[in-house]
C-alpha cells in the first residue's frame, strides 16, 4: 500500500509574510500520470477540502500506478480570511473594482482572484506571488489536473470543460450531474499570460484537466462530499491509476454548451419567491409549478411555471453577489431577477 506523505511548500511574500502550504504526495512507485488535485483557492470554497481528506486514505489503498499531489488548502490566506480572496472585506467581498476601458464598465480586478493569475508573478501582488510558487513547485510536474471550486447553492454541481472531446471525456468520467462547456480559452498555446485560470494553463500546455464547482459556498454538505469522493475515484479509474471502471456513467448529465436550449425564468413582478420543493438538477415538465411570487404591493400570488421541459441548472432567487453577501440570497425578488435556468439539453454519461 502506498503511503500519503505530508509535505509543505514554503511561501515567503515580498511583504515579509511567511507560511506553508501543506499537501499530500502519494507515489505508487510505478510509472503513470501525475494527477494534481486542488481545492480552496478561494477561502469560501471549502467542500473540496473535505472531499480530499476522505479520498486520501482511499487513494493510499487503491493507487496502482502514477502519483497524486493533493492540495486541500491551496490559498491559506484567503481561507484564514474566510472570504473569496486574500484582500476581501465586508465592504469589498469580491475585491477591488477597476475601470475597464474596453467595456466601459467597472469590474473586479482579476489580479485579486488567485485563479486568474497563472502562472503567477514573483513581483506581483500576494495572489500572484502564491501562484508563482505553486507553479514552480508542483504545477509544472503534473500531467493532469482536477481543480475543485464551489459556486452558489442555487446552481447544480458541474464539471467545467474545454470544448475538446478529450477534455469532455475526462470531465464525463467524473459522473457529476452537469458538464458546462467553458467559454474561457487561453490566448495562445504554451505558457499563457494572465488573466488565466489553472485549468486554462493546463489546456494551453497540452495537459488534460477540468475545473469543477460544488453546489454551495461557506458550507460542507454531506451529499456534495460523497459526490466529490466518487468523482475522484472515477477519474482515477479513467486514468488507470485505480483498477476498475468509473461508476454512474449511465446517469443523465445536464450538458450546457452554446447549442443547448435554455430558458432563464425571471420574476414578473416584485415579491417573495417561494420555492416549490425542487432542487437544482431536477427534471421539470413544461407547465409544472416552480414556485410563486408573493407580492408585497398587491398581496396577490403569481404562479411561476416552467416554460419548457428540461433540467434545473439553477433554481432559486439569486443576485449579483449571492456568493458573498447574505442580502443577495434573500428570497425577495425584484422584477426581472433570475428565479431559475432550465436547460433542455442532456446526454447519457
Amino acid at each position: 500500500m502506498a503511503k500519503a506523505k505530508t509535505k509543505k511548500i514554503h511561501v515567503t511574500l515580498k511583504n515579509g509574510t511567511s507560511f506553508d502550504i501543506s499537501y499530500w504526495d502519494i507515489d505508487s512507485g510505478k510509472e503513470g500520470p501525475c494527477l494534481l488535485i486542488t481545492a480552496a483557492f478561494h477561502g469560501n470554497e471549502v467542500q473540496g477540502s473535505e472531499v480530499m481528506r476522505r479520498f486520501t486514505p482511499i487513494a493510499e489503498k487503491s493507487i496502482v500506478k502514477g502519483r497524486m499531489i493533493l492540495i486541500p488548502f491551496a490559498n491559506p490566506m484567503a481561507l484564514w480570511n474566510r472570504r473569496p480572496h486574500i484582500i476581501s472585506t465586508l465592504a469589498h467581498p469580491k475585491g477591488k473594482e477597476v475601470w475597464d476601458n474596453e467595456r466601459k464598465i467597472m469590474r473586479f480586478d482579476l489580479r485579486d482572484n488567485i485563479n486568474c493569475t497563472w502562472p503567477g508573478n514573483p513581483d506581483g501582488n500576494e495572489a500572484e506571488q502564491i501562484t508563482n510558487v505553486l507553479y514552480n513547485t508542483v504545477v509544472k510536474e503534473a500531467t493532469h489536473l482536477i481543480d475543485m471550486h464551489c459556486w452558489q447553492h442555487f446552481v447544480v454541481t458541474a464539471a467545467l470543460s474545454s470544448n475538446d472531446e478529450k477534455f469532455i471525456d475526462f470531465a464525463r468520467a467524473s459522473a457529476l450531474p452537469a458538464i458546462y462547456i467553458s467559454k474561457l480559452k487561453p490566448e495562445t498555446s504554451g505558457i499563457p499570460k494572465p488573466p488565466c485560470t489553472l485549468g486554462m494553463l493546463f489546456e494551453a500546455t497540452g495537459r488534460l484537466a477540468f475545473d469543477m464547482e460544488f453546489s454551495g459556498q461557506y458550507v460542507i454538505y454531506e451529499k456534495e462530499v460523497v459526490r466529490g469522493v466518487r468523482m475522484l475515484k472515477n477519474c482515477s479509474k479513467y486514468l488507470g491509476m485505480f483498477r476498475g471502471k468509473p461508476e454512474g456513467l449511465d446517469e443523465t448529465v445536464i450538458f450546457k454548451d452554446k447549442n443547448a436550449k435554455e430558458v432563464t425564468v425571471t420574476a414578473p413582478e416584485n415579491g417573495l419567491f417561494v420555492e416549490n420543493g425542487l432542487s437544482n438538477g431536477d427534471y421539470v415538465k413544461k407547465g409544472s409549478l416552480l414556485g410563486i411570487i408573493f407580492s408585497d404591493r398587491t398581496l396577490k400570488t403569481v404562479n411561476i411555471k416552467a416554460p419548457i421541459d428540461g433540467y434545473l441548472y439553477s433554481y432559486g432567487h439569486n443576485r449579483r453577489l449571492c456568493d458573498v453577501d447574505l442580502a443577495d440570497t434573500h428570497p425577495y425578488a425584484d422584477k426581472g431577477d433570475t428565479l431559475a435556468i432550465i436547460v433542455k439539453s442532456s446526454r447519457k454519461k
